[in-house]
């Protein structure tokens, strides 16, 4: 048993010709090895999970195809978990992944602070991990992001270039630390300029397509509507256009539509459009090459985090009108 224990889990020597008829009886039997039990034995294993909070977005399928690549070429498997968001998803999916004793943890958290707890829980249980695109407001962690503060400041400037005034905010829940960072950039794009945004024109909900048409909607019909909009989710831009088209308004000639670009679903209005996109896959692929770089770091330097800030890709098509 010892010798067929060495064989499976090449923790010994053994001959060849023992190493073969081990090797056919496996084969003939069938027989996979139970990694867990090894993993608890051992403490090690080669798979990593990626917690992320809608796999049906393409942005998000971008990021875990950067995660799965870079964990594939260094030798690891990647397990996905969707967690909608919901925090209660999110911690029963780390307490499995604790029994589990994964290698190491790629993670979007929820924007909710019973995320930062369950975060604790992990380093507890000496499980590394990265964040990816949220910051975190009370745990110190490795952290993968994009510029969204610079990319819309960048967007914001441009329409304010172009004569535009009266700017709308379209964003997430400002507990989101990734929406938080955009409307800080549209408002230090007008402090810039020596104007201040109208306050009546943020409008702030939750991440579906069908809020983002009711709050473009009511921007449309204010008795003083916007002349250009920001829309600073890709989710909320879906429904933020639908409801400008159907309002008989042309983008750019009488609108001018900023947005941040991330899944395929605003394909048809692109042209059309100031947008910022996020490098999703490079975003992917350096928080995992981090996590694997974190098993040996930690044990080398403890407590040391490191922050990567990765720029937002700004396109300006030459269609946008420049107001007199």
């Amino acid at each position: 048993m010892i010798t067929v224990s060495r064989a499976v889990n090449g923790s010994g020597y053994v001959s060849r010709e023992t190493r073969k008829r081990i090797d056919e009886a496996i084969r003939a039997l069938n027989y996979v090895p139970n990694q867990t039990a090894s993993n608890l034995r051992s403490r090690q294993s080669d798979l990593l999970a990626l917690i992320l909070p809608d796999i049906t977005n393409s942005f998000w399928t971008t990021i875990a195809r950067g995660a799965e690549d870079e964990a594939w070429a260094q030798g690891y498997g990647v397990f996905i978990c969707n967690t909608d968001n919901d925090p209660d998803k999110e911690t029963g999916y780390i307490e499995r992944l604790l029994r589990h004793r994964v290698a190491g943890v790629v993670i979007v958290p929820t924007p909710f602070p019973a995320s930062e707890t369950q975060l604790e829980r992990l380093r507890q249980h000496e499980v590394p991990f990265v964040v990816v695109h949220r910051r975190l407001h009370r745990v110190a962690a490795d952290v993968v992001r994009s510029d969204g503060q610079g990319g819309a400041r960048q967007l914001t400037t441009e329409l304010l270039k172009r004569g535009y005034r009266r700017i709308a905010f379209v964003g997430l829940s400002l507990m989101d630390s990734s929406s938080q960072e955009r409307l800080d950039g549209f408002t230090e794009a007008h402090r810039q300029a020596g104007l201040s945004p109208d306050p009546r024109l943020i409008r702030i909900g939750e991440r579906e397509p069908e809020v983002g048409r009711e709050l473009v909607d009511a921007l449309l019909h204010e008795p003083d509507p916007p002349d250009a909009i920001l829309l600073a989710n890709s989710r909320l831009a879906i429904g933020g256009l639908r409801a400008i088209v159907r309002s008989g308004v042309i983008i750019p000639d009488q609108l001018a539509v900023a947005a941040f670009y991330d899944i395929s679903a605003l394909d048809e209005y692109a042209p059309a459009l100031l947008t910022a996109t996020q490098p999703a896959y490079q975003m992917g692929q350096l928080s995992t090459r981090r996590l694997i770089e974190k098993q040996k770091l930690d044990r080398q330097r403890p407590g040391q985090f490191t922050e990567v800030v990765l720029p937002t890709t700004i396109h300006l098509p030459d269609a946008i009108a420049v107001r007199a």
